[in-house]
């Protein structure tokens, strides 16, 4: 078990890409400690599924794709909704494409670059504006990459959009801290 650094319970926290991977375990983890949370992802049998799993009072499902400005504002009014408040986000949704930058189709990269890029622009957007309405404040944890850090070999576009997240995180940090949130 996590022992976090301060008392979860009762928190609200909006994740996307929360049917696999870190956003369904961080879901869980966050459950677990007595949180509300609200789910996005473009599948909506598996968002069903977590759903199930962690409690129809514990959680919210909104199928959704994280490019689409609506469906992220979607998620956020459904966490509002359902439980009164936003106290967090964790824009989680990413696709990774490996190899030489001419080893994937124009579609293929510009999808994961949207999907990694705007998905997290449009989840913060949405996000911030009911943070600051419901709590004054908020927590927002991007899901990232060490390839934002450094890139490799065979990872030149998927590097890139992680770099362009880590750069997000850390102009958001200085732009919003002041207004409360960490």
């Amino acid at each position: 078990m996590a022992y976090p650094l301060r008392d979860l319970t009762g928190t609200v926290v909006a994740i996307t890409g929360a049917t696999s991977g870190i956003g369904r375990a961080t879901a869980e983890q966050l459950v677990e400690l007595g949180a509300k949370v609200a789910l996005g992802a473009r599948n909506a049998d598996r968002l069903a599924g977590v759903v199930e799993q962690l409690g129809a009072n514990n959680a919210v499902a909104v199928p959704m794709d994280v490019r689409s400005v609506e469906d992220n504002q979607a998620l956020i009014d459904a966490a509002v909704t359902k439980f009164g408040k936003l106290d967090s986000i964790v824009p989680n949704a990413g696709i990774g494409l490996y190899g030489s930058i001419l080893d994937h189709s124009d579609d293929e990269l510009r999808r994961m670059m949207h999907t990694n890029y705007d998905g997290t622009v449009w989840t913060v957007r949405a996000g911030v504006p009911a943070m600051l309405k419901t709590t004054g404040a908020g927590d927002i944890v991007i899901v990232s990459s060490v390839a934002g850090l450094r890139g490799g070999g065979d990872e030149a576009v998927y590097a890139g959009t992680k770099f362009a997240q880590v750069g997000l995180a850390g102009a958001l940090d200085r732009e919003l801290r002041e207004k409360g949130f960490a």
